[in-house]
């Protein structure tokens, strides 16, 4: 749980001296609860798994992650990204099963190697099936964790896995990996569109300058560009047009 501990120190440093508290707040989650669902991911690590006959629970690894992802779901469903969130949800779950099964969970290697495939190759689908910043983060949290349960039941019948264990084998540190990579890749892709649309309204300012029929206002352009993406995107763009017009 190295990997996810670092990142979550980090963020939650940041938070506290309000260096990301703009972020958490366009994502759709208010600073002091974004604090408190991190340093709750924190806390669990620390707690002793839960042990029965033939049977492990984390408290780091499952019952924080699952609590935390369900408020992040609420959100994104009043957000209106139910659909979509739910098929990030899927996917990541299909990749963090696929992992598990190809790589195994026997060494400290193995594990590193799931844990790492599961979380780029997973924060990448969960953004490109979910589309907005909010359903990446419950896609990759919620994913992981049913990719886990679902993984561990399989290795339980098919491979005679004498102990079923929810929530170890490196999965805390994939699913932070994958929240953060995917949330990295929806901030490159609305910096590009950003770029691109910017560049396009100059052009735009430029034939209407130049004398040519061009009658499209920067504010028709933005609802014709933002119409069909989630209001995280439209936002995006939205921040684009106003630093252009500042301009």
């Amino acid at each position: 749980m190295t990997i996810g501990l670092i990142i979550l120190g980090i963020m939650a440093v940041l938070l506290f001296f309000g260096a990301a508290e703009k972020y958490f707040d366009r994502l759709g989650l208010t600073s002091w609860l974004t604090f408190l669902l991190i340093l709750a991911l924190i806390i669990g690590v620390v707690v002793p798994e839960i042990r029965g006959e033939n049977f492990v629970m984390t408290v780091g690894g499952f019952i924080m992650p699952l609590i935390v992802s369900v408020i992040v779901s609420i959100f994104a469903v009043k957000e209106g990204e139910a659909v979509r969130t739910a098929l990030g949800i899927a996917v990541q779950a299909a990749l963090t099963l696929m992992f598990r099964l190809i790589i195994g969970a026997e060494t400290t290697a193995t594990v590193l190697a799931a844990s790492l495939s599961i979380g780029f190759a997973g924060g990448a689908a969960a953004y490109l099936a979910a589309g907005s910043r909010l359903g990446t983060l419950s896609s990759a949290l919620f994913g992981c964790i049913l990719g886990d349960v679902i993984s561990a039941l399989l290795l339980r019948g098919l491979f005679g896995y004498e102990t079923i264990t929810i929530g170890g084998y490196g999965i805390f540190d994939a699913m932070i990996i994958a929240a953060t990579f995917g949330l990295i890749m929806a901030e490159i892709v609305a910096a590009v569109r950003r770029a691109v649309n910017n560049r396009r309204i100059k052009e735009q300012k430029l034939e209407a300058e130049a004398g040519e029929d061009v009658d499209i206002s920067e504010s028709e352009y933005a609802d014709d560009v933002i119409f069909n993406t989630s209001e995280a995107e439209a936002q995006d763009l939205a921040d684009a047009f106003s630093d252009d017009g500042e301009e």
